[in-house]
């Protein structure tokens, strides 16, 4: 989880994804990294706060982009084509029964609901 984090934070820095700037480039490609740390199972507010925004930004974000996927929205693909496939969790499954031993707080459990959520459990598939 960590790891993605940390190349997660490696691009936002890279292609100044923290700016204002609400031009199709940079809103694509934070719906893209929103999408995909929730996939992951972060909260919310964790993804704001990466991000310097707020739950409600990343709420939204997440909405449009599952609008703009189901559309097949050729910009969106276009802005998001160097990202697609690098972060993609559905390869990876966790052990349930791991995570569960290892989690020691809050958010830990936070994160275990959201892989179950997404299915990303051996155990449960």
């Amino acid at each position: 989880m960590e790891d993605l984090i940390k190349n997660v934070e490696y691009f936002i820095e890279k292609h100044e994804l923290k700016t204002k700037c609400n031009r199709p480039y940079y809103t694509h490609r934070r719906m893209y990294f929103y999408s995909t740390l929730r996939d992951a199972g972060l909260s919310y507010q964790r993804i704001a706060d990466i991000f310097g925004k707020n739950h409600a930004t990343v709420m939204n974000g997440i909405k449009k982009y599952k609008q703009l996927r189901s559309t097949n929205d050729k910009l969106l693909y276009l802005d998001i084509a160097d990202y697609d496939g690098r972060f993609k969790l559905h390869n990876k499954s966790y052990d349930l029964k791991k995570d569960i031993l290892g989690a020691t707080t809050v958010r830990d459990l936070g994160t275990i609901k959201g892989r179950v959520d997404n299915n990303l459990y051996k155990e449960l598939i």
